[in-house]
C-alpha cells in the first residue's frame, strides 16, 4: 500500500534496519549515537581480575562487544540476556544464554535471585538504567560493572517539526535517554498524536515528563512496528 502516513522512529543509526510494512512508512531519526570507549584493556585485566560467573548483557550493542573482546577471558561463565535479540546476538558465540520471562531489567533481577551468592558482571553503556545495579547493590551482591560502550546525545531539532507533520501518526522511543532527548525538543507543544514506549522503563521515563503513551511493547522493536503498522491498516 503507498501512504504517506509515517512513523517516527529514533533508534541510533547503527542499530537501525530498514523493517517491511503495510500501511506507514518508518522515518528513522538518531537522537543518540553509539561510539566505542577504547578501553578495552583495562576492562580485560578486570575481567582476569574478578572472574565473573554470571554475565548479564542488556543489549546486542553490548553483546557484540563483549564476544569481541571480553569472552574468551570468561571460564565456566553464566549469561542471562535482557531480551530476544541480545539473544540471538549472544547465539551467534554460544548457546549458553537464558532469557528472562519478562523481557526488562526487573525480569533480570527476578532470575539474578538465584545468583546473589555468584561473581556477577554487567557489560553494559555508560547510559543503561541502573535498576539491575542499584537492586544488586542492596542486596549486597558480588558484582562489577563495565562500562563498554557509550551512547552519546544527538542534538536533531527537525525531530518537532516532523513530529508535528499532518502524516505524522506517533513517534516510538526506544530509550529512556532517547525520551528524555525528546522531550527537550519538542519542549509543551500541544500532543494529539501516539507515543509509543519500547519498554516498561522507557514508559516511566516518557510519563515522567506527562506524556500519555499509547502502547509500551516488549523492548523488541519489531514487534513493537508491527503492531503500530496493522494498528494503522485499519
Amino acid at each position: 500500500m503507498v501512504t504517506s502516513d509515517y512513523i517516527i522512529t529514533t533508534r541510533p543509526e547503527e542499530k537501525f534496519k530498514p523493517v517491511n510494512t503495510r500501511c506507514i512508512s518508518i522515518k528513522n531519526v538518531p537522537l543518540t549515537k553509539i561510539v566505542r570507549t577504547g578501553r578495552q584493556e583495562e576492562i580485560i585485566q578486570g575481567v582476569i581480575q574478578n572472574k565473573p560467573e554470571i554475565i548479564v548483557l542488556t543489549s546486542s550493542v553490548g553483546a557484540s562487544e563483549f564476544f569481541k573482546y571480553y569472552y574468551k577471558y570468561i571460564e565456566n561463565s553464566h549469561i542471562i540476556a535482557i531480551g530476544d535479540k541480545t539473544a540471538e546476538e549472544i547465539k551467534k558465540y554460544t548457546g549458553k544464554v537464558s532469557v528472562p520471562t519478562v523481557r526488562n531489567s526487573y525480569g533480570v533481577i527476578t532470575m539474578l535471585e538465584n545468583y546473589l551468592n555468584s561473581r556477577i558482571a554487567l557489560f553494559r553503556s555508560n547510559e543503561s538504567n541502573n535498576i539491575i545495579s542499584d537492586w544488586l547493590e542492596e542486596n549486597n551482591a558480588n558484582f562489577m560493572e563495565y562500562y563498554i560502550y557509550n551512547v552519546v546525545k544527538i542534538v536533531n531539532p527537525g525531530i518537532k517539526d516532523l513530529f508535528l507533520e499532518n502524516d505524522c501518526k506517533g513517534i516510538l522511543l526506544t530509550s529512556s535517554m532517547e525520551a528524555t532527548i525528546f522531550h527537550e525538543v519538542l519542549g509543551s507543544a500541544d500532543i494529539n498524536k501516539n507515543i509509543y514506549a519500547i519498554g516498561r522503563v522507557t514508559e516511566e521515563t516518557l510519563k515522567k515528563y506527562g506524556y500519555y503513551v499509547s502502547f509500551t511493547g516488549n523492548s523488541d522493536f519489531y514487534s513493537i512496528i508491527k503492531y503500530i503498522d496493522n494498528k494503522n491498516c485499519k
